[in-house]
């Protein structure tokens, strides 16, 4: 969706810029009022009433036997998630185009304040988004926002259902993919199940920017990006992501590069649980910019291990070429007063104050401490910031002041426009005639909308073009018949235009196009007779790994007709889809579905699975296949074990996971055509929707005399003696029909090498 910031009225804001409200496809009845009855609360009178705090229900892992010192995990190599696109995480300090806040559960002076500051000045044109429950909590933040001098047409609401003010904690990770604008969505806290689906309604709605789902428990407060391709949090990374759920540090540390474009992250201890509840990093650190970082100074006679903890901070970041400067924190009973939980909007930097002389409520005892972090602070930011001081005695209670209760949205600032094509990812086999999504993502300057794309098909590895459509609305997404062609150098091109007429062009990875057949495997026939399903629970991972049987319960009738076609629409009870019967208490939801292959292996150019569906409470949803060779679950690169997974999805709604495989099939199909794969709910208690399952079989027609192109590109070479070798003793490379794949096989590719006839 493109925002604009040039509306005349608050009306315009809550009609033309607003998504109707969309209740989570998880809520329903009694729960789901139980869940949503404090979003109605808005008056600061009762602001406390409903309040969540930061800290987690249950408390927040601590170790008292941490490191006190900080250390790095740094990652080489090529990320794999997401598939295509260099991935990269704005810093702190970033361009921003706007910021995030949550509006009608508590502390709403503050949001109120934090509004009005951003906005009232015409001298800057941020906006400010702001989520409510319902229009009537819309109209009361209007209210409420003007009264406080904020500039009402700078202010977009976006009405989805939510239980906290916390936005920085659960809000999108935004990232840039090959240029574009994304975002990220990692897991957050169980109890706050609204709270979970606002990333992925926010990036695919509000903004019109794909998501991904990041495999990670973390909060946003406990991860700020820096320079460099570098990150930083504090320790409860491995404790909310422990070993024991297979999160050892270097899946920890590949996953914040895939998704998120971190290369070194740098690891922190975390604060005693009865100096800050939350162990979060932005209590008592921040990024100003590239070459400095505020990191608090606890007062004489604070907690020892706080002392200890930001003091070793401060040569690891002089370390790292930081600049460090020590605005003063401290103690009262649980309560955490700090003055590093801020954030920086482009030349502007938000800051919590607690007396009285910067801003009106407070105590006066704090007027000095106060007035000595914002000289460290302007020392800090340089000449040209401004610091803006917001009075937080209200909500530090709770664990929490400004920084977490905002996200900054990053402001793309080339002169031209960015594209990028997410489908095809390349290496697709795609039979000629077949439908397929061209998938791509686009982003001009200050976030404008684009104004058109075109799309363009090369069949010789983009030495020519031919038309697929023109001036096309920049949906990012368009449905393709593909041509009467067979090459293995096919490729996409988008071409996105500006407003201004600026253009870019973006091309796809090289993919395939050849005359032959699809052939769908699902629910629709053969259900319980060649292609099966059991399933229901597992205590946990331990109970799945290894076992291709995991789960033995049959799936009745009635359930593979939910699953037999890709029809539902509604909540986790809609009965278009097959829904396991409830879980018993701390089990896991888990499900295996086993299909007969007809096809002859050796016949076989690519095997791809299509999974609709979603989990409850936003738990992610993750997809296996069964490794013959590793005797594991995995995914089609050959990994194997706990979060090895195919694709993932955590959402509000039905997700697609999909994945696709051309190169070693027996280590997936079985001698009796068989292939398994298991759908798993990674959180305890939270049951799976499952809407549509299918395997497909392509089959692409081969020169007759070239039978020794295993891989498909119209010459014999390495990559089908790859293939070859990696099917030794199978059928992937069985080239003389003797049932396996041997020396002579070998021989009779060798002397074919070269291009085919």
């Amino acid at each position: 969706m493109s925002i604009s910031a040039s509306a005349a009225s608050v009306l315009v804001c809550t009609t033309a810029l607003v998504f109707a409200p969309t209740a989570p496809a998880q809520s329903s009845g009694e729960n789901f009022k139980e869940r949503t009855r404090a979003n109605l609360v808005v008056g600061d009178e009762q602001e406390h009433v409903s309040t969540l705090t930061r800290v987690r229900e249950g408390g927040t892992p601590y170790n008292p036997n941490q490191s006190l010192f900080p250390y790095a995990l740094d990652l080489g190599g090529v990320a794999e998630e997401p598939a295509t696109g260099l991935i990269s995480s704005p810093p702190e300090y970033a361009p921003t185009r706007g910021v995030l806040y949550q509006y009608g559960n508590s502390w709403n002076s503050v949001v109120t304040a934090l509004v009005a500051s951003l906005t009232s000045s015409s001298a800057f044109d941020e906006i400010a988004y702001v989520v409510v429950a319902n229009q009537s909590t819309a109209t009361s933040a209007a209210t409420a926002f003007s009264g406080a001098g904020a500039n009402l047409s700078k202010v977009v609401f976006i009405i989805q259902p939510n239980n906290s003010v916390w936005m920085r904690d659960y809000g999108p990770h935004f990232i840039f993919q090959g240029g574009t604008l994304a975002a990220v969505d990692s897991h957050y806290y169980p109890n706050r199940p609204q709270d979970n689906f606002i990333p992925t309604l926010v990036a695919d709605g509000t903004f019109g920017v794909p998501s991904f789902d990041q495999g990670l428990y973390y909060s946003g407060g406990n991860f700020q990006p820096g320079p460099n391709r570098t990150g930083f949090c504090t320790a409860l990374i491995t404790l909310d992501n422990p070993t024991s759920e297979g999160h050892t540090d270097a899946l920890i540390r590949e996953l914040y590069q895939s998704f998120q474009g971190i290369d070194t992250l740098h690891i922190l201890p975390q604060l005693p649980f009865s100096v800050d509840g939350t162990g979060h990093i932005d209590m008592w650190m921040y990024l100003v910019d590239e070459n400095t970082v505020i990191i608090s100074e606890f007062i004489a006679g604070s907690n020892a291990t706080a002392i200890s903890v930001t003091n070793n901070a401060v040569p690891y970041m002089q370390g790292l070429g930081f600049e460090v400067f020590r605005p003063q924190a401290w103690n009262v009973s649980t309560t955490h007063y700090t003055y590093a939980n801020a954030f920086r909007v482009n030349n502007r930097i938000f800051v919590p104050c607690y007396g009285t002389a910067l801003a009106p409520g407070g105590s006066a005892t704090y007027n000095t401490r106060d007035a000595d972090a914002l000289a460290k602070w302007q020392a800090a930011a340089g000449p040209g910031v401004t610091i803006v001081p917001i009075q937080c005695s209200s909500i530090i209670g709770a664990s929490g002041a400004i920084h977490c209760i905002v996200k900054q949205v990053p402001r793309y600032t080339d002169l031209i426009p960015a594209a990028h094509i997410t489908a095809p990812r390349g290496g697709e086999m795609w039979v000629a005639g077949s439908t397929r999504s061209i998938q791509w993502n686009a982003t001009d300057t200050n976030n404008a909308p684009l104004s058109n794309v075109d799309l363009a098909y090369s069949a010789d590895d983009g030495v020519s073009w031919t038309t697929i459509a023109s001036a096309l609305a920049d949906s990012g997404s368009y449905n393709w018949t593909t041509p009467a062609i067979a090459s293995t150098t096919v490729r996409v091109r988008v071409t996105a235009r500006a407003t201004d007429g600026n253009t870019v062009v973006a091309i796809s990875n090289a993919f395939r196009v050849g005359t032959g057949s699809d052939t769908v495997y699902d629910f629709s026939s053969g259900a319980g007779v060649n292609k099966f399903g059991t399933g229901r629970q597992t205590a946990s991972w331990t109970n799945v790994n290894a076992n291709n049987n995991p789960v033995t319960t049959a799936l009745t009738a009635t359930n593979y007709t939910a699953l037999a076609t890709s029809n539902a629409s509604g909540s986790i009870t809609d009965t278009n889809r097959y829904v396991p019967a409830a879980l018993s208490s701390g089990n896991e939801s888990t499900n295996v579905f086993r299909f007969t292959i007809t096809e002859p292996i050796a016949d076989i150019d690519q095997l791809s699975v299509r999974l609709e569906g979603f989990a409850d409470f936003c738990t992610q949803t993750e997809l296996y296949v069964w490794n013959l060779s590793l005797n594991n679950w995995g995914d089609f690169s050959g990994r194997v074990g706990q979060n090895r997974y195919i694709d993932c999805w955590a959402g509000n709604a039905d997700g697609i996971m999909t994945g696709f495989t051309s190169n070693n099939l027996t280590n997936y199909i079985a001698a009796d055509g068989t292939i398994r794969f298991l759908v798993y709910g990674e959180r305890p208690n939270d049951e799976i929707g499952h809407d549509y399952l299918s395997v497909t079989v392509t089959r692409l027609d081969e020169p007759a005399s070239c039978p020794a192109d295993l891989d498909g590109s119209a010459t014999v070479e390495g990559g089908d003696l790859a293939v070859l070798m990696a099917s030794w003793s199978g059928l992937g490379g069985d080239l003389d029909g003797n049932g396996f794949t041997d020396g002579a096989d070998l021989a009779a590719l060798l002397s074919a090498w070269g291009p085919c006839p």
